[in-house]
């Protein structure tokens, strides 16, 4: 029976990564509800699959008579993690129930679908695969071949070739729709994740092929990232980068596939940068404020010069002798390691001073405003509605009630659906529990990875992806696509901190 469980999350996940971001019915209309159906169809199997496999092994334990044992281990086998999603999903289904509308929060129709029914599925399978995933066969190849299938379409998209006539009945709206994947937000959030994950990948990859594929695919990533009308898989695959950063300070072979992704990063804005001079496409690349900045002022090539400064480095360090070698390695991994936390540090004061300095409600695309109205939704809110929110998905009713209070005029109404900020959002939501889980979220995998001994490349490519999440959250609200994501990368994450732990118990 644990075969079969183990066989079924695979399967689940091959699904996930391929079908899921692939699949649409009526061109961009439905996409939402699209995607939405695959999960739930795919996801209810598997947990048929699953309760009829721990009903066959409960009742062969039952007739070993081993029960209690077995009850015992599986105890000891939940973590903090586990705890915080169960906690997460019972708060959910709290705050639905006394909601102003129990069905809206349910099924999480006007916030991009990802409601109360959403946020339990999602906790369920994020137990199924942490208890379940082995490891086992190469199951990130079909996450690669889904990512490139779906990039592929997105940039050949973006330069006018629309082959999957999607783009018809929506002419003017062409640069905020991509790919298959919907708005061009949704977009960045895919790729926020992806990219970090592929950076990564490189390391634990063996076949020399395939290798050559992923940096391929990383190129046409990067390019994509020029030509894409959105910030914010910068700040996604920034942030993310400071943590690959950080993990390839200690090691050759990490710093040698650091270089070489600013090479890539250099290029690819290189190819961006003489076709957006040089108009040559059915349609002229388009660029938003950081791209323009990158390519008009050449600041693209700074990763390329970086990177073949690191492998010269690394070349002449091949030929010191060991000890001035080793002496040398020493000093410049505390130098950079304590310079790069202080950065990291800086970073995100000065970033958090910009915003306080310069907050005004047009700020990042009128995300100023959506946070404000967010956020005086939540101070206006009851005792009961400040400790457990309104109910998932329905911030719009806040939102349009602190909008009408203050007459504000609002072109694009549809925005405030969503805070466009994860915490700010659930803090809406789900209170100020439901925030505090959130948040608890996000730092946990940190705690993981940080306690493990092994320090697997495996594993820093699944936490770069969640930090990639973590990033554009900060400008982008819960999707259902990245949500899945991200809870299957959370499962993941648990599942291999339950066998390091396993590993060194048997030690």
């Amino acid at each position: 029976m644990k075969k079969v469980r183990e066989e079924s999350v695979k399967m689940f996940m091959v699904l996930m990564f391929t079908l899921l971001p692939m699949y649409y019915s009526d061109n961009y209309y439905n996409i939402l509800n699209d995607k939405r159906d695959v999960f739930w169809l795919f996801s209810r199997i598997l947990f048929a699959v699953i309760a009829v496999s721990l009903c066959v092994s409960l009742i062969l334990t039952i007739r070993k008579r081993e029960c209690l044992k077995n009850m015992r281990v599986q105890l000891s086998k939940i973590c903090a993690l586990d705890v915080v999603m169960l906690i997460f999903a019972i708060l959910a289904v709290i705050s639905t129930a006394y909601s102003a509308d129990i069905g809206n929060s349910l099924s999480g129709e006007n916030a991009w679908d990802v409601g109360t029914q959403m946020i339990v599925c999602s906790v369920i399978v994020y137990f199924i695969i942490s208890r379940c995933y082995s490891g086992k066969g190469d199951l990130w190849v079909y996450l690669y071949a889904g990512t490139a299938a779906v990039l592929t379409i997105g940039i050949i998209d973006r330069l006018g070739y629309d082959f999957l006539v999607m783009h018809d009945e929506i002419p003017l709206q062409y640069n905020i729709f991509i790919s298959t994947i919907g708005n061009v937000n949704f977009w960045a959030g895919y790729l926020s994740m992806l990219i970090p994950f592929f950076m990564l990948a490189v390391l634990f990859t063996k076949n020399r092929f395939a290798k050559f594929f992923i940096y391929l695919f990383l190129l046409a990533a990067y390019f994509s990232l020029f030509i894409t009308l959105t910030n914010t898989t910068y700040i996604g695959v920034g942030i993310a980068t400071l943590f690959i950063v950080w993990y390839s300070l200690c090691d050759v072979k990490r710093l040698k596939n650091l270089a070489v992704n600013g090479i890539l990063f250099a290029i690819a804005g290189g190819i961006a940068e003489f076709l957006w001079r040089n108009p040559c496409t059915p349609r002229p690349i388009d660029t938003d404020s950081v791209s323009r900045l990158l390519l008009e002022h050449h600041l693209y090539l700074l990763p390329g010069i970086l990177g073949i400064v690191i492998l010269v480095l690394l070349l002449l360090g091949a030929v010191c002798p060991e000890k001035i070698r080793t002496k040398a390695d020493n000093l410049v991994e505390r130098m950079i390691s304590k310079f790069w936390i202080w950065l990291i540090m800086v970073g995100i004061i000065g970033t958090v001073f910009y915003i306080i300095y310069n907050y005004n409600l047009k700020l990042f695309n009128f995300r100023g405003s959506i946070w404000y109205f967010s956020f005086m939704g939540f101070c206006d809110g009851t005792l009961w509605q400040k400790l457990l929110g309104v109910g998932p998905a329905l911030l719009d009713t806040v939102t349009q009630a602190q909008i009408a209070k203050a007459d504000f005029y609002v072109e694009w109404n549809w925005l405030y659906c969503t805070a466009h900020n994860d915490l700010l959002e659930y803090l809406v939501t789900m209170g100020v529990f439901g925030a505090a889980c959130k948040l608890l979220m996000y730092i946990l995998p940190f705690v993981m990875y940080a306690r493990g001994k092994e320090r697997k490349p495996e594993k820093a490519a699944v936490l770069a992806a969640l930090v990639g999440y973590i990033g554009q959250g900060l400008f982008t609200g819960p999707y259902i696509l990245t949500y899945v994501f991200y809870i299957i990368l959370l499962g993941v994450m648990c599942a291999y901190d339950r066998m390091e732990k396993a590993k060194g118990a048997k030690a």
